[in-house]
């Protein structure tokens, strides 16, 4: 290989490869229980390829159709239904790990006066368990896994053919940039919004736990009263468009890539990707950055008479002496 060559390969590794590279060794690797969810949401995302792989077959070689958005619609699809898999899994192991924190500080405070020590260490590991696993810090390493796998299967393959060619390979769609460059960005791209999807779907999926059909938090019903960076809503409404988000955005991402089939598609494709991930990154801090954290206990579902009006009830927001809202306040006594 040519200076040149090592030189594009090395530039276009760092663009599509250090992201991921960035995340897992400063935020995920250190973490133990961190890693089991980066590690757990990459397996899921070979699940979401096989499945997608598995459509492409029927249609492709049994079928005949080559359509591409045969190929895209099924791989949408099963990545967000993995997606959404994973993150009720997730809770269900979470619902566990508290059962067992909890049978553990009640065997901590039983030997609470004959070992002082021993306590204090058990605070700590108690406090740096609770710390890590919490939907930021979970949703943000089940993103990086979920993408980091993406970012290998997509762009590590042709990293690989590239390192073991003379030449360099172009393509009609970008002529003047080379291939491995472009797919470098489109892997940066992806990557980031696979952070952003499993992010907010894990706000969506979290919410569609804490509150029944139709119900929420009475302070965020009303859109008007909602303000930058809890505009979704800290509701069941709000955590469905949350997931609407994820399966919009990713098609729209999908779609703005097939313009690559055309001449000079990279002119058009790259800009409409890099407007799709600042706009997810909008959508992401408008509308749920503030409330992403459920409340306390929020792991427990709300429970609600059938004839209750979120509507008729608005008004008793505030009206008890704690302050506590209507919903709060049977949370708090439920």
């Amino acid at each position: 290989m040519s200076i040149d060559s090592i030189a594009l390969v090395l530039g276009s590794a760092a663009v599509g490869l250090a992201p991921l590279i960035c995340f897992f060794s400063q935020i995920i690797y250190p973490k133990s229980q961190l890693l089991i969810v980066a590690i757990s949401a990459a397996f899921f995302f070979l699940l979401s390829s096989v499945g997608s792989g598995l459509f492409w077959y029927i249609f492709n070689d049994l079928i005949g159709v080559s359509w591409k958005w045969f190929a895209i619609a099924p791989a949408v699809l099963c990545q967000f239904l993995v997606r959404v898999g994973f993150v009720k899994l997730y809770h269900q192991v979470e619902q566990a790990v508290e059962q067992s924190i909890a049978a553990s500080e009640a065997e901590r405070e039983e030997n609470a006066g004959s070992d002082d020590n021993a306590s204090t260490t058990s605070d700590v590991a108690t406090a740096k368990l609770k710390l890590e696993l919490n939907d930021a810090a979970s949703g943000l390493a089940a993103g990086v896994g979920f993408g980091g796998m993406h970012a290998i299967l997509f762009f590590g393959s042709l990293l690989a053919s590239e390192t073991a060619t003379t030449g360099v390979l172009y393509q009609p769609s970008c002529p003047y940039v080379p291939s491995l460059a472009v797919s470098a960005l489109n892997c940066c791209c992806f990557f980031f919004l696979d952070i952003f999807w499993m992010l907010f779907t894990f706000f969506g999926v979290r919410r569609r736990v804490i509150f029944p059909r139709g119900g929420g938090n009475l302070n965020d019903m009303n859109p008007r009263h909602r303000q930058f960076g809890s505009y979704f809503g800290n509701t069941r409404m709000g955590g469905n468009m949350a997931l609407i988000t994820v399966l919009a955005s990713h098609f729209v991402a999908a779609g703005f890539t097939t313009l690559n089939q055309y001449n000079h598609g990279c002119t058009f494709s790259l800009p409409l990707l890099f407007s799709t991930v600042l706009s997810v990154l909008w959508l992401f801090r408008a509308g749920i950055s503030k409330i992403y954290k459920p409340l306390p206990h929020s792991s427990q579902r709300l429970s609600l008479p059938a004839s209750f009006s979120y509507a008729s009830h608005a008004s008793r927001v505030g009206e008890n002496e704690n302050g506590m809202d209507y919903v709060e306040q049977m949370r708090s006594t439920g």
